[in-house]
């Protein structure tokens, strides 16, 4: 229901957080409204700028996908694709990275826990007529060579079979990944 809100969801529980606990100041006279403003107010407006404390914001695209590229992913995208997809463009709450978990299990940590690699954009694009979804991760505190390690020993399973896994560097201390559909390329 929140996911298809036009700003997060932060945003809402602030606002109403504010709106009543202005409303329980605008009616000081009457103790009833008053309390229920204050006691409903407050505690929406603390949780409203907690969640605005611990927001991820969506990744952005790095660039407008093409017709035939919106029309591959329609036909094509995997389930892990639309997940991962999904993930990313919305906004989240608590983690320290989009993909959090998933980075963790793969082993693409630095030495502390904040070091997660971190998603910076995103793009769709065709290879070899196959729908892929590539995200460009700053990474200057996992070296791409230990990407490489997890892309031989978990990142092809944990993926699943219907997605090819490519990796790139294209500038130091940036990794990107891409998720290539393997199901039949688009026919025009």
């Amino acid at each position: 229901m929140f996911e298809k809100l036009p700003f997060p969801l932060s945003t809402l529980v602030l606002l109403a957080g504010a709106a009543a606990t202005a409303w329980g100041f605008a009616h000081y006279n009457d103790p009833t409204l008053n309390l229920i403003g204050l006691f409903a107010g407050i505690p929406l407006l603390l949780g409203g700028i907690t969640m605005k404390v611990v927001e991820l914001k969506p990744v952005p695209a790095l660039a407008a996908p093409s017709l035939e590229v919106i029309q591959a992913r329609a036909q094509q995208a995997t389930e892990i694709q639309k997940q991962v997809r999904a993930d990313i463009t919305k906004y989240s709450y608590g983690a320290n990275a989009h993909l959090e978990d998933a980075l963790e299990f793969l082993g693409l940590r630095g030495p502390l826990e904040a070091d997660l690699p971190k998603v910076r954009g995103y793009r769709e694009e065709l290879r070899d007529g196959r729908y892929t979804l590539v995200l460009l991760f700053d990474s200057p505190k996992v070296p791409f060579q230990q990407w490489q390690e997890s892309y031989q020993k978990k990142m092809q399973g944990f993926f699943g079979r219907d997605v090819e896994v490519q990796l790139g560097q294209p500038q130091e201390n940036q990794v990107e990944l891409a998720l290539v559909a393997r199901g039949g390329s688009l026919t025009t």
